[in-house]
């Protein structure tokens, strides 16, 4: 292990209060314990990978006790998804790699998952309405988590944080000379970068976009530390951490308990509060975040909490 190693992705003199990452402390106490082990990073997002799906299929079963599983493997996906990145920073490895490795993997448990979601809710709606609106929340909460994400990237490139991840993700002159050596590594790595900006590519432009017009009051008046102010106030942080699929989980596992009442009904509620309640809580965010820019620029404080 690599001396003064961190299972953190931020010194504790950036930390603030992130809903999503509620399962950090007990991933950290696992990943302290595999860290003298041969268990790598990428041996416990396969682990997860295969949980997420088992989940999936769980739900698709459409039956309570199942569901209740498919909750559980959920959860316990959700913890081994922060176990990896403690556990490759406290060996010393953090790498490009595994970064795309997880976002990925990210996206095919979201698919399934949704797509089981979808058969349940079927049951007891039109099967084009469940697909479409499963399809509609998955795409959205894959929107909302990118927008977290990129306020987080920000944030950890600007205070001495992890930097696997980048605002603008492409194979950089460092990827290249990190992989001289190791060619099959690097073709890896740009086949993972071309799979991952296939699936987040044009969310990641539009969170950007997103991002620019809420703070243009200040940019256009060349007050960029002003705007970075805003988003790195630890009140936005917070907010916006909300919209991370740790707390997605959280609400999906809700929801299913609740579905012993009416499981189908229950997960349409969990789908349409994605879909719906999710893009309505980020909206205020950026309005938000736009209004502090805005009395900044006229010489108030501009706080966003």
């Amino acid at each position: 292990m690599r001396e003064g190693a961190t299972p953190g992705k931020l010194p504790k003199s950036a930390q603030f209060t992130d809903l999503s990452d509620y399962a950090r402390p007990i991933a950290v106490w696992i990943a302290r314990r595999l860290k003298d082990t041969s268990v790598v990073a990428p041996d416990v997002t396969a682990v997860w990978g295969a949980m997420g799906l088992a989940a999936a299929f769980c739900y698709a079963l459409s039956d309570f006790r199942y569901a209740l599983l498919g909750a559980g493997l959920m959860q316990a996906k959700n913890i081994l998804d922060a176990v990896d990145g403690s556990l490759a920073r406290l060996q010393g490895r953090p790498s490009r790699v595994g970064r795309f490795l997880d976002s990925i993997g990210d996206a095919a448990v979201g698919a399934a998952l949704f797509a089981g979601l979808a058969v349940t809710i079927a049951a007891v709606r039109p099967a084009a309405y469940a697909a479409g609106l499963a399809a509609a929340a998955f795409v959205l909460g894959l929107l909302q988590g990118s927008l977290f994400n990129y306020y987080y990237v920000r944030y950890r490139a600007r205070r001495g944080g992890d930097t696997t991840s980048r605002i603008k993700e492409e194979l950089t002159v460092d990827d290249r000379r990190h992989y001289e050596d190791r060619p099959r590594a690097l073709a890896t790595l740009r086949f993972l970068i071309g799979a991952y900006n296939w699936i987040y590519g044009w969310q990641d432009v539009l969170v950007r976009r997103i991002d620019a017009w809420a703070v243009r009051p200040l940019v256009s008046r060349d007050r960029e530390t002003d705007a970075d102010a805003l988003r790195d106030d630890p009140r936005h942080l917070t907010a916006v951490s909300a919209l991370g699929p740790g707390v997605q989980i959280l609400l999906l596992d809700i929801f299913t308990v609740a579905g012993l009442w009416n499981l189908p009904l229950l997960l349409e509620a969990f789908v349409l509060a994605v879909a719906l309640g999710g893009t309505l809580y980020a909206a205020v965010l950026i309005l938000r975040l736009r209004r502090a820019a805005a009395r900044r620029a006229r010489g108030g404080v501009g706080v966003t909490g």
